[in-house]
């Protein structure tokens, strides 16, 4: 269950929009189950679209007076040396920059990004001729205005155009202008200005001051993490975003937003297929299964558990640390004694494992399970032996952790949230579903909290679970406070 938040951001919303995958699917764990009858496949989709969303569509507003939404979204095009198309490329870059600063504050390093090297790399688009072009045009810009005076990327970049054409040209000379000393004397000063979110520039007399030393050029590492928050807020965060979104996309993607937070629970399957570790030369590692002699009718073997072992154990060994990894691992396996290993019916207990089992080969443990046999059932679940009825508007038919509510007429389960009532809101005294109210249900419809519904409601109580509120407990009235099914 990924519910984990940093700086009032969540996880699983954030990191999927930067790698295509939740924070814990750095170790292998992907979609498992998701709230409101979401699938891996309508997950995906709300990854892809929230995070391909383009920027482009954030700066085309008719109002001459920029948001500081759309400056914030300038400041990174204009610090990045490669073309921030996307939602994703937005948050990556402030992400890989946030990081970097950490970095660099950790060894007191200025913050002279390795970006250059990736820049170099364009370098050959243009001679030396067109960038010393572009910077005298730059230069000619800085010295016209008035003494001490900064000059905003997006002004300088603009009044430098009547001189040069490329745009791209503009702004890789623009990266390279900190720090230019000049033959007069003077250098060129830099600054992040964290109001206005914008790089600016000026002259300065150059002094004893290193000019590389003298300026900051980027944002700090408070000025990255304001940021962070604040883009994720208007442009990733389903409760603030709206305000902030284009109508071509408002809809779309508060849908994705919301879908992305509601899937939280993830799954890492050990069974895959992985590239196999270099063998241990101490440790066996066996897989195996458990198979009961005297099983329930409606039995269901659990997984195949990893068994780690001394590389001298043998089978009888084998067979009293198997059931021991599913004695801690299942409480209705509590018990479990293991009596046979199937695949090896002749041989004795003091056999070494190693002589007898091949690589990646699977063991079946069979046995029994002593005293009550109802823990089996009992246990088999975690919900244990309780049961209900899911149907919801939203295609719920199990309990998948979010706030229900069950229908004071029928007992029937649905999620509040998708009966209109926000999560936020409290639950009401008495709730009568929809199919309940409908006209078409009857008189028997309508007499969902009269004297007909003892019946009824013994019926929804036996699908309560440890999450009820306990005041719900008394009359038929109160069966819809309920906090959540689970």
């Amino acid at each position: 269950m990924d519910i984990s938040k940093k700086q009032g951001m969540d996880y699983r919303l954030l990191h999927a929009i930067t790698t295509g995958h939740p924070w814990y699917g750095e170790w292998g764990y992907k979609f498992g189950a998701g709230s409101f009858a979401h699938t891996s496949d309508t997950y995906q989709e709300a990854v892809d679209v929230l995070s391909g969303i383009h920027l482009a569509l954030y700066s085309s507003h008719r109002s001459p007076i920029r948001t500081p939404l759309q400056n914030t979204i300038a400041l990174y095009w204009s610090l990045s040396d490669r073309q921030l198309v996307t939602v994703r490329d937005l948050f990556r870059f402030i992400m890989h920059l946030l990081h970097q600063a950490r970095k660099d504050a950790e060894t007191s390093k200025p913050a002279m990004d390795e970006h250059r090297e990736v820049e170099s790399n364009v370098l050959c688009m243009w001679t030396n001729e067109d960038i010393n072009r572009a910077e005298a045009a730059m230069l000619k810009v800085l010295r016209a205005v008035q003494a001490g005076r900064w000059v905003s990327w997006r002004a300088l970049r603009g009044a430098a155009s009547k001189a040069v054409d490329s745009q791209e040209l503009l702004d890789y000379s623009l990266r390279g202008l900190r720090g230019k000393l000049m033959d007069d004397g003077h250098f060129i000063a830099v600054r992040c200005n964290t109001e206005t979110s914008a790089i600016e520039y000026r002259l300065e007399t150059y002094s004893n001051q290193s000019p590389v030393d003298a300026t900051v050029f980027g944002p700090s590492v408070e000025h990255l993490a304001h940021d962070l928050r604040f883009l994720y807020d208007a442009l990733l965060n389903p409760e603030t975003m709206l305000s902030s979104q284009p109508e071509v996309v408002g809809a779309s993607a508060h849908n994705a937003a919301a879908r992305i937070l509601d899937c939280k629970q993830f799954i890492k399957h050990y069974d895959e297929c992985a590239p196999e570790s270099p063998p241990n030369p101490i440790l066996l590692a066996v897989r195996c299964s458990i198979e009961l002699l005297d099983h329930p009718k409606d039995y269901t073997a659990p997984p195949v558990e990893l068994v780690l072992l001394p590389a001298t154990a043998t089978l009888g060994e084998l067979k009293m640390l198997a059931a021991r990894v599913f004695q801690e691992t299942y409480l209705m396996f509590h018990s479990f004694q293991a009596e046979q290993l199937p695949e090896f019916p002749n041989l004795s207990d003091t056999t070494p494992v190693k002589h007898v089992l091949g690589p990646s080969q699977l063991v079946r443990v069979r046995g029994r399970c002593t005293g009550d046999h109802r823990r089996i059932v009992q246990f088999r679940m975690e919900r244990g032996l309780e049961n209900w009825t899911v149907d919801c508007t939203c295609g719920a038919k199990d309990d998948d952790g979010e706030r229900m509510m069950a229908c004071d007429a029928c007992g029937v389960w649905q999620h509040t949230r998708c009966s209109g009532i926000s999560d936020f809101e409290e639950v009401p005294e008495k709730f009568i579903c929809r199919k309940c109210a409908s006209p078409r249900k009857g008189k028997g419809g309508r007499g969902g909290g009269g004297g007909s519904g003892g019946g009824r409601m013994e019926m929804a109580s036996a699908g309560r679970c440890k999450d009820e509120i306990g005041s719900s407990v008394g009359g038929a009235g109160k069966i819809g406070r309920l906090a959540t099914v689970g």
